[in-house]
């Protein structure tokens, strides 16, 4: 059993991370992994940046976007929002399990909650916590947001369609009323950590706060999470009306009319300017 809390707040750092424990920490049993980041906004894996966030406003106020290896919707994040992880072999992963640990880490604190929808966290029928899904090489994750002090007004501000009448098969996200748990995060993280170790007992929890990971594995893994060939170029081909003209994308590029070879990233922008 393995118990890691990241203290680093780039976003594009931790989500490196649970790549890197999801595919190389394969020796330590079940992992669980911590974490907060400054402000940002990360999507799923089949999303469409363009339909999901206000590009326009995160790009004038400095706010990094991310994708995620996971599917699920376009979440909001700063430092009053939690983020945990689950990792485990692929044939132990068992996805009520993972939502045990979240309601039996908040029983500590009076709080009753429930899952809604397809993978949300809710309490008294308000959404705390999204979850989201990935399995490869024999490996499961499952992580969620914990919503407990974010910034509310902003996770309005930045999650909506930039642009109308885009037409894809991108994931589309779903929308539903949230609320903050109210909750300090690090009595949150001590609740986490000690629902895991009973949750999966068998081992001795070891904690790692993430150093001395090795360079030539780890740094592959952040330099394609902070590329705008995997943000942007990840996305699904779609279309939409622009003016008078017609504009197909296909991995990020304009690939008709007259615009045809421009990045749609800046053709974008130019548009809503």
């Amino acid at each position: 059993m393995l118990i890691v809390e990241s203290h680093n707040l780039d976003v594009y750092w931790n989500l490196a991370m649970e790549e890197y424990l999801m595919d190389e920490a394969r020796d330590r049993g079940p992992i669980l992994f911590l974490w907060r980041g400054g402000e940002a906004v990360v999507m799923g894996k089949n999303q469409n940046p363009w339909m999901e966030c206000r590009l326009d406003l995160m790009e004038k106020e400095g706010v990094p976007l991310a994708r995620r290896v996971s599917g699920g919707g376009t979440v909001y994040h700063d430092e009053g929002n939690l983020n945990y992880c689950v990792i485990t072999g692929r044939e132990e992963y068992q996805e009520q399990r993972a939502y045990e640990l979240v309601f039996n880490a908040l029983e500590r604190f009076g709080i009753r909650a429930e899952k809604t929808g397809k993978s949300n966290l809710s309490v008294d029928g308000l959404k705390f916590s999204g979850n989201a899904f990935a399995f490869r090489k024999g490996r499961a994750m499952h992580h969620g947001t914990l919503l407990l002090n974010a910034d509310l007004v902003k996770l309005n501000r930045y999650l909506g369609s930039m642009f109308d009448g885009i037409d894809t098969r991108a994931i589309r996200s779903c929308p539903a009323d949230v609320t903050n748990l109210n909750l300090d995060g690090e009595d949150v993280s001590r609740s986490l950590k000690a629902a895991f170790a009973k949750l999966y007992k068998g081992s001795v929890a070891f904690e790692w706060r993430g150093e001395e990971v090795p360079e030539s594995l780890f740094a592959p893994i952040l330099e394609r999470q902070r590329s705008e060939k995997w943000t942007y170029s990840s996305t699904p081909r779609f279309s939409l009306q622009l003016g008078e003209e017609r504009v197909d994308v296909e991995k990020g590029v304009v690939v008709s009319g007259v615009h045809a070879g421009t990045p749609f990233r800046k053709l974008a922008f130019s548009c809503i300017c």
